[in-house]
């Protein structure tokens, strides 16, 4: 039934043209001497074919006037795909760490057309790491017009950069006003937090920690890095080590990335007593080597209290490494090169073979024992450090 159908309508065709190749033409159209003759249904054609160039003709005043065809429609398409795929690049490279790729995508991106919030966020982010602070300016505020919501914790992503940068003062310069003026959130209160610790200005961060403490923004991941150093100020306020370590939280007690920045800032802003004492009440709840070495560098002004009390400490551990090296350079100090000697020549016994101590106890001795006037044996010595 279908064959017949489609042989009715050719042979209707055939029979169509064949009339249409005969009938007589009439004119169309007559310029002159020339003139445009055509049958009805070459008339037809001709109609058809106007109404359809027509047509294309007011397509295409449309995509230029309007801007909504569908030849736009595919090129903006286009365009949105290749952003897509570089974006996507840029996000690997970023994963790699390759900042140079990353924002090298990212700006190729940029230039053909609006990247959206996350792209923004990167390009700032691999133009930091490059110190391409123009870059950096200009995708933070992107960011901020493609996710108004976001603003804030934009601004804290910049300000944080800027910390870094060492530029600290500019923050607290930026935060201070809306700080006292009651008005400074939390994430901003973080950031102010780490600029005073930047600028070293402790006291201020010690008036800061009750409303951390309020707002329950002492948190590692808010921190990062500044987390330790934190609490280490935070233990600076206290006048006694014991007091300092009731202060600390049970989990924090024996965490050494704590302690040894507390120690330091007590050497540096109270001096080796104090430090000293910190050492002497830290031991007697935890024991690690790092600390031990910090007992040497934290002088009292009576070196033979320490002396003392490493004797203390050395009977219940007389194998020690560290600790006998921490007596031989306190006794060095001291200028009791004998008995430093004797502290410096049990290390060296106690120490295992390649261990990288041995080198310290062998420059060490080399120093004693030209002290002591033995200068062909400190040669050895040092010729083997």
């Amino acid at each position: 039934m279908k064959l017949l159908t489609v042989l009715l309508v050719v042979l209707l065709a055939v029979l169509g043209v064949g009339y249409w190749f005969n009938e007589p033409g009439y004119v169309l159209v007559r310029i002159g001497d020339v003139a445009a003759e055509a049958t009805v249904w070459g008339s037809l054609v001709a109609l058809l074919c106007v109404l359809v160039v027509l047509r294309l003709i007011y397509l295409t005043l449309r995509t230029f006037l309007r801007g909504s065809s569908w030849l736009i429609g595919w090129t903006g398409q286009r365009k949105a795909n290749d952003r897509l795929v570089l974006a996507e690049k840029a996000a690997l490279a970023s994963a790699r760490s390759d900042w140079p790729t990353a924002e090298r995508l990212l700006l190729k991106a940029k230039k053909l057309g609006d990247i959206d919030f996350a792209s923004n966020i990167g390009l700032a982010r691999a133009a930091y790491e490059l110190g391409n602070k123009e870059v950096q300016i200009s995708a933070l505020a992107s960011a901020k017009v493609a996710s108004p919501a976001n603003a804030r914790s934009i601004s804290s992503i910049a300000l944080t950069w800027l910390i870094t940068q060492g530029e600290s003062e500019e923050v607290i310069e930026t935060l201070q006003p809306s700080f006292l003026a009651g008005e400074c959130a939390g994430d901003m209160l973080v950031v102010l937090t780490k600029a005073y610790l930047g600028q070293g200005r402790w006291s201020d961060v010690q008036k800061l920690w009750p409303l951390l403490e309020k707002q329950k923004l002492l948190q590692k991941e808010l921190f990062d890095g500044d987390f330790e150093r934190l609490w280490a100020v935070r233990l600076l306020a206290e006048s006694k080590p014991s007091g300092a370590m009731k202060v600390l939280p049970k989990a924090y007690k024996a965490d050494v990335t704590i302690l040894l920045p507390w120690i330091d800032l007590l050497l540096l802003e109270k001096g080796g007593d104090d430090a000293a004492e910190a050492i002497e009440h830290v031991l007697t709840t935890i024991w690690h080597e790092k600390i031990v070495q910090r007992y040497s560098k934290a002088q009292r002004s009576d070196v033979d209290i320490q002396l003392a009390q490493g004797k203390k400490w050395l009977k219940k551990r007389p194998n020690d490494v560290v600790l006998l090296m921490t007596l031989g350079r306190l006794a060095t100090t001291k200028r009791k090169l004998t008995l430093a000697r004797e502290h410096f020549d049990s290390a060296l016994t106690q120490a295992p073979k390649g261990s990288s101590l041995r080198k310290e106890i062998y420059r060490e001795l080399g120093g004693v024992c030209h002290g002591l006037g033995d200068s062909q044996l400190a040669l050895q010595y040092l010729l083997k450090a």
